[in-house]
């Protein structure tokens, strides 16, 4: 399994912004901007043709890749990054033709002088091409605003590798399904102010596994049947993610459960020490004894 989080983001964003890209070329304003010229039916046609499925591709990495809901969440941020970065850009694109610049008119002589040529003459027009000028703050603006994207993708490169993606995560197998399980980070449970603390854990099963689990829990101590909805995996595909409550009377012995339930209706159970999972919550339910 390899760290897919960084190289899904920039996927989403490079087809999000491809697919604006040609859909402006299909445009009439923006596309003789970009093109110098006026593109021809059959070029509009093929400009729709293809971004709108680069669109469509990139939604569909998302809910692959953070299921429907969070997966449309992150499709509109990136369609948003990309659209906006697209529109502000556009003014500044560098290969703009040059504009001729109309020369001022001449001066019209005084009524009643005397010149060699008498006859009235049309302003003279200067056919000069003189670039278009980008002023500074401008220019900064532009480069700010397509840093953004460079800077969120350079954030989650910094982040490091998702906590299942971690050399410490545990490598199982559960019924005919291989998995990774880790603990979120390496901090004691966490206060939840009146109710018992709580540790959040991530699991990812292989990816032709997915397909065949309906859900996934955690607990502690073994589950008599099915284990209650709050103690089920969110997601359905790729990492999901759970937090459990840590109960006051836990103890070691008692092992964190890991249930998958197949789409057949199948139950598999399998039992973990603390230490092996989590370190910080056996020391913690330690200490608690």
């Amino acid at each position: 399994m390899i760290n897919t989080s960084l190289w899904l983001n920039l996927a989403v964003f490079i087809s999000s912004l491809a697919g604006f890209i040609c859909l402006a070329l299909a445009s009439d304003r923006q596309g003789e901007f970009l093109l110098h010229r006026s593109a021809s039916k059959r070029e509009r046609l093929l400009f729709r043709v293809i971004g709108w499925p680069l669109l469509a591709l990139a939604l569909a990495l998302c809910v692959e890749g953070w299921g429907a809901s969070m997966g449309v969440v992150s499709w509109l941020g990136w369609l948003t990054m990309a659209g906006a970065g697209l529109a502000f850009y556009l003014p500044w694109w560098p290969w703009q033709e040059k504009k001729p610049v109309r020369a001022r008119p001449a001066p019209v002589a005084k009524a009643g002088a005397k010149d060699s040529n008498t006859e009235s003459q049309e302003p003279a027009v200067s056919t000069a091409q003189v670039p278009v000028s980008i002023s500074p703050r401008n220019l900064i603006f532009a480069g700010s605003l397509l840093a953004i994207p460079v800077a969120f993708l350079a954030y989650l490169a910094q982040l490091g590798p998702a906590p299942v993606f971690r050399e410490d995560a545990l490598q199982g197998q559960i019924g005919p399904w291989s998995f990774v399980l880790a603990e979120t980070n390496a901090h004691a449970p966490a206060s939840s102010g009146s109710g018992p603390h709580t540790k959040a854990f991530q699991i990812r099963f292989c990816e032709t596994c997915d397909t065949d689990i309906r859900s996934a829990y955690l607990q502690i101590n073994k589950p008599e049947t099915k284990p209650s909805p709050r103690q089920a995996f969110g997601g359905a595909r790729w990492t999901r993610a759970v937090e459990i409550a840590i109960p006051p009377d836990s103890k070691l012995e008692h092992q964190l459960w890991l249930t998958v339930e197949a789409k057949s209706g199948d139950l598999y159970h399998q039992a973990f020490d603390f230490q092996h999972v989590s370190p910080a919550t056996a020391a913690f339910i330690q200490q608690s004894l």
